[in-house]
């Protein structure tokens, strides 16, 4: 099988490891990965058990989607025809999706494509890349859904619901379980603070930007910091410490950057609540589960989630956290407050957010991804099979 993506590990994001978790939990399976080049690459790949081509990508805006879908295209191409590919997986829809539509179109191999919510919301609205879309998703032969909210919007894209096929995000069990965080609570310097917790791009849709606003008067009930672990724009982490800076809540607020996989485990444990108040953009950017409710559930911490998009199918409201409506910073401040005064309340939610990750083993999702790869391998062998008596030669 051959998997054509832009992100791909060791690149950060839910997307990168929702695809390596995928591959490399099916052993029996020959894959092949085409992805976007990371400067951490090169060390990463010589570990893993299968082959992958890196691609390169130019920072240049427009010139650099042209180059990366063409590269794709011809890349993939040629892996397809000489390794004899039995089913192509498209990572994106848009435009690796319209690149492995090409492959498919000019060898008739099977695809398959994965959609995780966001880019139905922003990139179907546009005019080139929704008829794209269309293109990909008609012509698929199956369309994995990270959650009923993607298979929602997929729907409304005309795919039928049987070729839509559920596969969440799943959580490494063995990685994420509750250790020891009290080195990196030393390290930043909670002392008798209580933290909260957010892991994921500095992005608008996550929310971080809320839980900077809401944090003065969290504060009032209970002595607490705020953690933000991951990247972004300069643009945008300037944006945050102005927010920060306005609510005299600077001292409060610690960027940690980008964290190393090893250290998020603990993390995870080293924080009182997890939190991402995620919420849709004006200009449609929706969070399509996250995956980071499941690792912080699986570290036993308890987790406060915006009730938008897929985020409701990885938080059980009441029972391993909270979610509250976008927009309503009173409930966010309710919800928080109540479960860092409480800590029978923390344990209890944590101890059902590890049973909740529970059922979501990569194993499961894998095994599913697989089953209806086969079939789609064997309808197209079928399908291909020479017509006739079969003679055997010499007679």
């Amino acid at each position: 099988m051959l998997l054509v993506t832009e992100y791909f590990a060791p690149h950060p994001g839910g997307t990168a490891v929702y695809y390596y978790e995928l591959t490399r939990r099916m052993p029996e399976v020959q894959w092949t990965v085409v992805a976007r080049r990371h400067p951490h690459a090169a060390g990463f790949d010589r570990r893993q058990p299968f082959r992958i081509v890196r691609t390169p990508f130019l920072p240049i805006p427009k010139v650099r989607m042209v180059v990366e879908w063409l590269t794709h295209l011809l890349v993939a191409l040629w892996i397809t025809v000489r390794d004899r590919v039995d089913v192509l997986h498209a990572g994106q829809l848009f435009p690796v999706g319209l690149a492995v539509y090409v492959v498919h179109r000019l060898t008739g191999v099977p695809y398959v494509t994965y959609v995780h919510g966001e880019e139905l919301t922003t990139l179907g609205r546009r005019p080139v890349a929704g008829w794209a879309i269309r293109k990909v998703l008609a012509r698929a032969g199956a369309v994995f859904v990270n959650s009923r909210f993607t298979w929602g919007q997929v729907r409304g894209f005309g795919v039928p619901e049987t070729r839509i096929r559920l596969a969440r995000p799943g959580v490494d069990l063995v990685r994420f379980r509750p250790t020891d965080g009290a080195w990196l609570r030393a390290r930043y310097g909670a002392r008798d603070n209580r933290v909260l917790l957010t892991v994921g791009r500095l992005i608008p849709r996550k929310g971080q930007d809320t839980v900077i606003r809401i944090l003065p008067e969290v504060a009032r009930h209970v002595p607490v910091v705020y953690w933000v672990a991951g990247e972004g724009t300069q643009a945008e982490q300037r944006r945050l410490e102005a927010i920060a800076e306005e609510h005299g809540v600077q001292d409060r607020v610690r960027f940690l950057g980008a964290v190393a996989d090893s250290e998020l485990p603990a993390l995870y444990s080293a924080c009182d609540v997890f939190v991402m108040l995620n919420r849709k953009t004006p200009d449609g950017d929706v969070e399509g589960f996250g995956m980071v409710f499941l690792e912080a559930g699986a570290c036993g911490r308890p987790v406060v989630g915006g009730a938008s998009g897929g985020a409701v199918e990885a938080v059980r409201h009441a029972v391993t956290g909270y979610l509250v409506p976008e927009g309503d910073g009173a409930a966010a401040v309710r919800a928080l407050v109540s479960l860092l005064r409480d800590p029978e309340s923390r344990e209890r939610m944590g101890e059902a957010g590890r049973r909740f990750a529970a059922r979501h083993a990569w194993e499961r999702r894998a095994q599913r991804v697989q089953a209806i790869c086969a079939l789609l391998r064997a309808r197209h062998r079928k399908a291909t099979a020479p017509r006739g008596r079969l003679v055997e030669w010499p007679p």
